[in-house]
């Protein structure tokens, strides 16, 4: 089982901060906080990392505690990411941000289609189980 909770913890986290940075982004004095910025964005980058190595032991049951909050933090770090585009001085952190969000949306997307839909697909468990009792010792050598 993954750790749920301390994933839904993390993300509800990063969502707060995120809005509250894209708050602060509207601010002249945004600029004297770009750390702030950074430090949210290694934050997602911990938080993709987590979910890259919980992803073998995600359930339906996890996803349906951590996949809305994810949604939501997309949808921040998407609004916060468009929202800089308009201070040049943020723009270093644009292309981070773009792969950070693309990198989680195909997480969400992995989730649901490997972790929560793949199980209940009676015609691709059966093609798995007889795709593992496929015995590859006995095949030729390639030259």
């Amino acid at each position: 089982m993954c750790q749920t909770q301390v994933i839904s913890k993390h993300i509800g986290q990063i969502g707060r901060k995120s809005f509250d940075r894209r708050m602060r982004i509207a601010s002249p004095m945004f600029v004297e906080r770009r750390g702030e910025l950074a430090r949210l964005l290694n934050e997602v980058d911990k938080l993709s990392d987590r979910l890259h190595d919980e992803f073998p032991t995600i359930s339906e049951n996890d996803y349906r505690l951590f996949g809305p909050e994810l949604k939501v933090l997309i949808s921040t770090l998407k609004a916060l990411r468009q929202d800089s585009l308009n201070r040049k001085e943020l723009k270093p952190y644009n292309n981070r941000m773009r792969q950070q969000i693309a990198d989680l949306e195909e997480l969400d997307h992995d989730i649901k289609a490997f972790r929560v839909n793949a199980p209940k697909n009676e015609e691709l468990q059966a093609t798995m189980a007889m795709l593992n009792n496929l015995d590859f010792t006995n095949l030729p050598m390639q030259p």
